[in-house]
């Protein structure tokens, strides 16, 4: 009885020895091997993940602008304006955010502060047409005609086929009360029929509507007749008649 307890036994320590070997062994191994896929857990980040995970946190600049931007499209002006105030207050010796600021300043109705913005971004970009297009709009939402009028001018300069800038004079010269001078630039932009079609549009909504039905007339005797003329003809006979 005690033989076969002294086996057992010895059975059991040979067992916890040869475990303890094999741990040794195994331990040994891993401080080899640190990068083999036996290491890797079960949820192991890719290649990206892992990248990601070491980047750097965004600044309170970044996230102040990012959010901005989201904010922006939504439609919220003047919370965008707030974020990407305070992300100028972050980094003074940043360049300022003219760009994103010029057209929100506008939006919210600041035409100064919009219209100093738009002057710092034209003086950076003085060959961006669509820039001088916006500005020029801020311009003359502002009431100031002559500078509008000079930064279109300008800007068709760079190019004279933009038709949203020639587009844009006329609206000058039709708000600084041109009517020749915005049909020109109307009929530039985009022939005859349309011109008189625009300055008809413009008439209606200053209530000038003798006006606008000579213009609507001379557009429907062009050789290309537009559809949505005759609609505004219809539309304009009809408020005409139960006045």
């Amino acid at each position: 009885m005690r033989i076969g307890m002294m086996i057992n036994r010895r059975s059991r320590n040979a067992t916890v020895i040869s475990l303890a070997l094999a741990l040794s062994v195994g331990c040994s191994s891993i401080k080899k091997h640190r990068d083999s896929d036996f290491l890797k857990p079960l949820a192991s980040s890719s290649p990206a993940e892992s990248k990601a995970k070491r980047e750097p946190m965004p600044s309170e600049r970044s996230l102040c602008m990012e959010t901005a931007k989201t904010v922006a499209g939504q439609g919220y002006a003047a919370e965008a304006i707030q974020l990407y105030e305070r992300a100028e207050q972050l980094d003074p010796a940043a360049a300022p955010l003219d760009a994103e600021l010029a057209p929100l300043y506008a939006d919210v109705g600041n035409q100064n502060a919009a219209i100093q913005r738009y002057q710092r971004c034209v003086e950076r970009t003085p060959d961006d047409v669509e820039l001088s297009n916006n500005f020029a709009w801020t311009l003359m939402e502002a009431g100031r005609y002559d500078q509008a009028i000079t930064e279109a001018s300008r800007g068709l300069q760079n190019d004279s086929n933009h038709v949203r800038l020639r587009s844009t004079l006329a609206m000058i010269h039709y708000r600084q009360g041109d009517r020749a001078a915005a049909f020109q630039q109307f009929e530039q932009a985009h022939g005859s029929t349309v011109a008189h079609h625009n300055l008809a549009i413009l008439d209606i909504d200053a209530g000038n509507l003798d006006a606008a039905q000579e213009h609507l007339q001379l557009a429907r005797q062009s050789a290309q007749p537009n559809s949505k003329t005759e609609s505004l003809v219809s539309a304009l006979e009809s408020h005409v008649s139960t006045r």
